[in-house]
């Protein structure tokens, strides 16, 4: 494990702050800063836990960053079938039960599903259920052309809207799985233009997702909820993705089915 001053020396140069200026938002004098990361002041564990909240630390890294300065973690690390998660469970199953009749799924941290709706399955069960190889992965499931990449009609532009959030991901935390996940969908034969916005004048407000149902094109957009008061280091990285249409001939598609 890192010494306690290169660690926090390593997450302060990741978020392009000077010493000074984390000293200014932590309230603390640059000289005390500077200790901590030669290795002449050891840190007080509340001391830890502010700078971990000025730098805006995952709860993992905050628990890697107190575990360093020989101090226990702050945030929970349970696993995903404790009987503690039970409440938590609860309130994904009762939220994609709501969204119905529009999709709706819950995806850990890298992106892998975890649950979804009644509509959700029924979209997408069918595909992936003639899929010789499946994957859980939901990246990987948009850039497979065994998957869902032939039934998006706009496909370039969402695969480079994903693309680019999973880059913004990596500039700001840095983590082996995002690398990794990175690697493997810049190897699928990614948009050749992904790094850089398409500014088309007839944009909506929102990236649509054009989903192919036959003769049928679907046009529904997004949202990604987490949960912002999470203690423990899993429920802090779920992301729940609602779906929404986005035209008239949607919404009426998907009220049929609540009919």
């Amino acid at each position: 494990m890192p010494a306690v001053g290169t660690l926090l020396c390593e997450y302060r140069k990741r978020n392009r702050l000077s010493q000074l200026d984390l000293s200014l938002m932590a309230e603390v004098s640059s000289r005390h800063i500077s200790f901590i990361e030669t290795g002449r002041t050891k840190p007080s564990r509340s001391m830890l836990l502010r700078l971990a909240e000025v730098l805006n630390l995952p709860h993992k890294e905050s628990n890697l960053l107190l575990n360093s300065g020989g101090f226990s973690p702050a945030y929970t690390e349970l696993q995903p079938n404790s009987t503690e998660l039970e409440p938590i469970r609860q309130a994904l199953n009762l939220i994609l039960d709501n969204h119905n009749p529009y999709p709706a799924l819950v995806m850990d941290g890298n992106y892998n599903l975890l649950l979804a709706n009644t509509t959700h399955q029924n979209l997408s069960g069918q595909i992936m259920n003639a899929v010789e190889e499946p994957t859980e992965n939901v990246l990987e499931a948009v850039f497979r052309q065994d998957i869902f990449r032939p039934l998006l009609g706009n496909w370039e532009e969402v695969a480079s809207h994903l693309l680019r959030r999973l880059r913004r991901q990596l500039l700001a935390y840095d983590r082996p799985e995002h690398h990794k996940l990175m690697e493997k969908l810049l190897s699928m034969d990614p948009p050749e233009d992904w790094q850089s916005p398409d500014d088309h004048a007839d944009d909506g407000p929102v990236l649509t997702v054009d989903y192919k149902l036959g003769d049928l094109t679907l046009k529904l957009f997004t949202t990604l909820t987490q949960f912002g008061t999470a203690l423990d280091t899993g429920v802090e990285e779920i992301l729940i993705e609602s779906y929404f249409p986005a035209d008239d001939a949607t919404r009426l598609f998907f009220n049929k089915l609540k009919a």
